[in-house]
């Protein structure tokens, strides 16, 4: 992190994220004032639709291309097309423009993922996926209050009336500027070698684009190791998606906890998930076995979010969602890192097209069923479970569940293998527990040293 080419990749993605979450607040505003809010519907649908359609041709660019190349030129092109949305002025120039960003957007994130076992160790791949994940997420708050802080500086900032003087105009600008300055930061990356492609075979020709396709759906579709991952992340999001859309609701009708409930409840969940990544960070290094540590995550999970379904209070809901958040972040974690070392570096970048794929898939599937459901076995069952909000709920846990179970059905060899092994793989982990507690707590650790003139000291 201190230096080196993945600290510029990771800086570069940090400085990106927040300006995508600065652009998204911005563009929200922006179609509220245009269209209401049906505006703002499309505005978010608009950066989910192109990932069901174009995620496997921007796999395909990042497995053929340069990929520090095709990270360069997606963020220019990022920055020129963001920069456009300030001076829109119709509902539909905002989509077209939020389809084009989007598209660009499934380009350089398989490149990004794609890149990073390259610039780190396998042992590291755990830690470099944790901090990118916070790169990601965690830089909302941050884009959140940069937004806000725009809104005294908007109308007095119009750079000689190119600016609509505008809060979201000068927010368009800051996420411009971020986006070339990644850029910036991924263009000082060492040099990437071209990918060879086959004798007689033309770069971009139609069978030639046909054939990375299929390509890729077969190597994911075979993989014992890949294709259970890929899907288990897939049924978790889409198990997991629902509390997005009935958290608020369950909490306000069903839990009656107020206007503080939800809020509670996505405070839960980010420290769950922040402990999540933490915990996977320390000991999942010393584990081989990622995708069984990954089933076990998506198995707490799904129980804690079966067991919020059953809770009559918002202390109890807040505590069940928050080791939910413990489990998604660990599972999130550990199922990139799995994919980064089981793909081949000549489909990774198809690999994780057809993740971010699916992933938009899942989401957008419960989002879209999880209020119809809900009304749909409202009434239905007895008890607590007549209504629909906890069944939606409990669907969502039992989803995740099955997942779970079903990935470490699929890695039976590898759990079979952790039984017999010489050296149990806890013991691995309580020596990485010792090792960290040591680095915090400055104790440092009693090693011998060899001394110059031969001899040793301790």
């Amino acid at each position: 992190m201190r230096s080196g080419p993945y600290s510029r990749l990771w800086k570069a993605g940090f400085v990106s994220s927040t300006g995508d979450w600065v652009a998204m607040l911005a563009t929200l505003s922006l179609a509220d004032e245009l269209a209401g809010g049906g505006g703002m519907v499309l505005a978010l649908t608009s950066r989910i639709v192109p990932g069901l359609f174009f995620a496997a041709v921007g796999g395909i660019v990042a497995d053929r291309l340069n990929r520090k190349h095709a990270m360069i030129i997606a963020e220019v092109g990022r920055a020129i097309l963001v920069l456009s949305l300030a001076f829109t002025n119709s509902i539909r120039e905002l989509i077209l423009v939020n389809l084009a960003l989007e598209a660009l957007t499934l380009v350089f994130q398989p490149a990004k993922e794609a890149t990073v076992p390259t610039l780190v160790s396998k042992s590291e791949l755990v830690q470099a996926n944790s901090l990118s994940l916070s790169a990601a997420y965690g830089t909302f708050p941050l884009g959140a209050a940069i937004f806000t802080g725009l809104a005294s500086l908007g109308d007095n900032i119009t750079l000689g009336g190119l600016l609509p003087g505008t809060q979201e105009g000068l927010a368009f600008l800051v996420d411009a500027a971020t986006y070339l300055v990644s850029a910036l930061l991924i263009s000082t990356l060492p040099a990437m070698a071209r990918r060879r492609r086959p004798p007689g075979t033309r770069r971009w020709s139609p069978m030639a684009v046909v054939n990375d396709l299929k390509e890729g759906a077969v190597f994911v579709a075979s993989s014992r190791r890949v294709r259970p991952v890929v899907l288990a992340m897939t049924s978790a999001l889409a198990g997991g998606g629902i509390i997005v859309v009935m958290g608020k609701p369950f909490a306000t009708d069903v839990l009656e906890s107020g206007a503080a409930g939800f809020p509670a409840l996505l405070t839960a969940f980010g420290l769950g998930a922040g402990s999540g990544i933490v915990l996977v960070t320390i000991f999942g290094p010393r584990f081989r076995y990622k995708d069984v540590l990954f089933g076990m995550a998506l198995l707490l999970t799904g129980v804690a979010l079966s067991a919020a379904a059953f809770v009559n209070t918002i202390i109890g809901a807040v505590g069940w969602v928050a080791v939910m958040g413990v489990g998604a972040g660990a599972a999130y974690v550990l199922g990139f890192a799995h994919l980064h070392e089981q793909a081949d570096d000549a489909v990774r970048g198809r690999t994780f097209a057809a993740l971010f794929s699916l992933l938009r898939i899942g989401l957008l599937t419960s989002m879209m069923l999880a209020l119809p459901l809900a009304g749909f076995f409202d009434g239905m069952l007895p008890g607590l479970l007549g209504d629909g909000t906890r069944d939606v709920l409990l669907l969502g846990g039992l989803t995740m569940l099955i997942s779970g179970s079903l990935t470490l059905w699929s890695v039976r060899r590898s759990l079979i293998a952790l039984s017999h092994a010489n050296r149990p793989e806890m013991e691995a982990a309580t020596e990485a527990f010792r090792k960290y507690r040591k680095t915090v707590t400055g104790l440092g650790e009693t090693a011998e040293v060899e001394r110059i003139d031969g001899g040793t000291t301790t």
